[in-house]
């Protein structure tokens, strides 16, 4: 290949093929591991537990694979504040995992919480107290009328 032909191709001519080995971290033995203990925290202790996944190095796969092995369940819920955050259940009770995103559509977090209820999704003490006096005050306006 002459100069002139070289420079003449753009970034979009130029073939790469991404090979990665096959291969994994042992995270997702760990996690399995991690989950059962904390689903045995949870009804024993009624303690929840948050395992990060992004703080964790994963083999080409691995998270996937996780994913598959717990499956979806029947519940799926979604945040919107400050970006998107997703919420499901998986096929097993009390091991949820949660999706947080950018205002731009990028995850910003996952993890997996093993708990009832995620502690996100919540009423806070003081917005339920907030609802309260608005409601009274719809009741206040419906008397005058």
């Amino acid at each position: 290949m002459n100069i002139e032909t070289f420079s003449s191709q753009t970034l979009a001519d130029i073939k790469v093929q991404v090979e990665s080995p096959e291969y994994e971290t042992g995270n997702l033995h760990s996690i399995l591991t991690e989950i059962k203990f904390s689903l045995q925290q949870l009804l024993e202790q009624k303690k929840s537990h948050t395992i990060d996944l992004r703080a964790m190095p994963w083999s080409p796969g691995e998270e996937r694979k996780l994913e598959k092995y717990l499956g979806k369940g029947e519940v799926r819920t979604e945040l919107d504040a400050l970006g998107k955050s997703i919420f499901y259940e998986t096929s097993y009770s009390g091991i949820w995992v949660v999706t947080h995103y950018s205002e731009d559509g990028v995850i910003i977090g996952k993890s997996i919480e093993v708990t009832y209820m995620p502690e996100m999704l919540f009423s806070q003490y003081e917005e339920v107290k907030d609802s309260l006096e608005r409601i009274k005050e719809i009741e206040r306006i419906e008397e005058i009328k």
